[in-house]
């Protein structure tokens, strides 16, 4: 029994993988699932608290899921995920033994939308985790420095902390998990549940970088740049040059760059860095 924890799972009612998801997290016994449904998709599903939007909307969505939950912690899990048997237990304990954590996270385990899994992903992402685990926590600039593998479906969070910083801030597009982890971690640092994967994350399309994700990145670094100092910043100051990069805007990104390195000089020493200012130079 987990009833101490809520999960909360987002869905525009279409996808095909909602009833699994459901049911997968119904497994732990939770005190309840909430299914957030954005707009108007009709959605029948038993052992479950529906709630419905007109508007579509996924951070709105897990905010509205968090706000109508009534225990500590909530676990999110999007409808194309299914949580592992234990989840629940495993975060719920860690969370117990750790009462500085706001947030605690587990690895998963990546599959295609066939549901084979992908090696390549997961080979990055446990190496990735792997050096957060040997920490035993991922301060803020944890989360930045080792593009820290916190998949939202794999995340249990305490619903006090998680009110006080905002929720998801809903003029993301992409990188609304990232922007809430990074004010989350201002509280205190995530957690890493190390061992077996916690989530099942289904992995669709390109994995090419798109335009929202790049505007999504310059979003997180332009928000946090005024409070952060140190390496984050200058972590954040080559987040804001790679998006500008990435988005086409070379000038731009050459005007970012020449101005993070009078404020910040040690940027030549990484080398994406002096790539993109090199490039910006030449195509700006």
């Amino acid at each position: 029994m987990s009833s101490e924890v809520t999960v909360v799972v987002p869905t525009l009612g279409r996808s095909p993988y909602l009833r699994e998801a459901v049911e997968s997290a119904l497994v732990d016994s939770p005190a309840e699932v909430i299914v957030v449904v954005n707009g108007g998709a009709e959605v029948e599903l038993d052992g479950v608290r529906i709630l419905r939007r007109d508007e579509p909307g996924r951070s709105e969505a897990r905010n509205l899921g968090v706000e109508a939950a009534q225990t500590p912690l909530v676990a999110f899990l999007d409808d194309d995920d299914a949580a592992l048997p234990g989840r629940l237990e495993r975060q719920r304990d860690a969370l117990a033994a750790a009462w500085w954590a706001p947030l605690v996270f587990g690895r998963v385990r990546v599959v295609d939308g066939a549901g084979e899994p992908r090696d390549d992903w997961n080979r990055l992402l446990d190496r990735r985790f792997a050096r957060l685990a040997r920490a035993r926590a991922a301060s803020y600039e944890d989360v930045l420095a080792v593009q820290a593998p916190i998949y939202t479906s794999a995340t249990m969070v305490r619903r006090e902390a998680f009110l006080a910083v905002g929720g998801f801030d809903s003029a993301f597009e992409a990188y609304e998990d990232l922007d809430l982890y990074l004010r989350l971690a201002r509280l205190g640092d995530l957690l890493p549940v190390d061992g077996e994967p916690v989530t099942t994350y289904r992995l669709h399309g390109s994995n090419t970088p798109s335009p929202r994700l790049y505007d999504g990145a310059l979003r997180v670094a332009e928000k946090h740049l005024p409070r952060t100092r140190g390496r984050a910043r200058r972590l954040l100051l080559e987040r804001r040059v790679d998006a500008l990069w990435g988005l086409g805007r070379a000038a731009d990104a050459r005007r970012a760059a020449l101005r993070a390195l009078v404020e910040e000089p040690r940027l030549l020493l990484r080398p994406r860095f002096v790539k993109r200012l090199a490039g910006a130079l030449v195509r700006g």
